[in-house]
């Protein structure tokens, strides 16, 4: 072999000693396994609205999520089963007007519907009066990208619980307590068979709640930064905008955040939705699952 040919294949073996070193050093990154993302929405839809301004804040929210929570819509649970029939959704509206207003929307294209039930929580007051009966409706989906189970759980508290994150004593608050508890055990319930995502008009302000702490109320109850445990967006990437309904962050979407090695749900971020006619802004939560 020439000189030349044999300065060559030295230098060909120092360049494969060089980078195989360089490997040992930096080995390479493991495989990242890929995602699908999909959008959660809540909207609280004000009972009052005419016909034509609730069908604004319906396709609104509907345009913007692939599955969604309502709220206050068992009034019109005839018309949202024909227009989700029409539209190409799944629509859960179980009952009568107060336990079908929790109703849970998912677009048929993205997930199919396994299973579905509603849990009752309590009465303050007594069939036909004011707050009426609370329930929490959930659903369980299929999600035909990845093939993972996903739990939907929708409800609504009553109103006037709160005073700056103090729990007002009422009676109603007493049922709201008992409420946002059966709902944390309710997820814990579904989290060994699916993903998990809660949403629903709470009327817990969190920044009010997470300061005051209180132990009845959902910072304490559903969060407090302990994993595994529900998280919402505001505790995820903040407050944003003015409010949900006035000034405060009342409506809320939160997903069940496992310990690593066992999460294959991620909330990525969020947007409150403007420009309804309801008096509640919409909440819209970016999701990624892995495949």
């Amino acid at each position: 072999m020439s000189n030349r040919r044999i300065n060559l294949a030295r230098r060909a073996a120092a360049v494969v000693a060089s980078v195989t070193a360089l490997a040992l050093l930096h080995p390479a990154a493991p495989a990242v396994a890929a995602n699908a993302t999909f959008q959660v929405g809540t909207l609280n839809i004000y009972n009052g609205l005419t016909h034509a301004k609730f069908l604004e804040d319906l396709q609104l929210i509907t345009s913007k999520a692939d599955l969604v929570g309502l709220n206050e819509v068992g009034a019109r649970k005839d018309f949202l089963t024909t227009w989700a029939s029409d539209n190409g959704w799944w629509f859960y509206s179980p009952g009568g007007v107060n336990q079908a207003g929790e109703a849970l929307l998912a677009k048929k294209s993205m997930f199919d519907r396994v299973d579905a039930g509603s849990q009752f929580a309590c009465d303050t007051n007594g069939a036909g009066e004011v707050p009426p009966a609370r329930y929490n409706n959930w659903v369980k989906y299929q999600h035909k990208a990845s093939g993972r189970s996903v739990y939907h759980i929708n409800f609504h508290a009553n109103a006037s619980i709160e005073d700056n994150g103090r729990p007002t004593d009422l009676p109603r608050t007493d049922c709201a307590a008992k409420q946002f508890q059966m709902v944390k055990d309710l997820a814990r319930a579904k989290k060994d068979d699916g993903q998990v995502v809660v949403s629903g008009d709470l009327n817990v302000d969190f920044s009010a709640d997470r300061a005051y702490g209180s132990p009845v109320f959902p910072w304490k109850v559903f969060e407090a930064n302990e994993l595994p445990n529900l998280r919402s967006v505001y505790n995820l990437y903040g407050e944003k905008g003015a409010g949900t309904h006035g000034n405060r962050h009342i409506d809320y979407i939160y997903f069940w955040k496992r310990v690593d090695g066992f999460r294959y749900l991620w909330m990525t971020d969020y947007r409150i939705i403007g420009g309804t006619n309801s008096d509640h802004q919409g909440v819209v939560a970016d999701f990624a699952i892995e495949l």
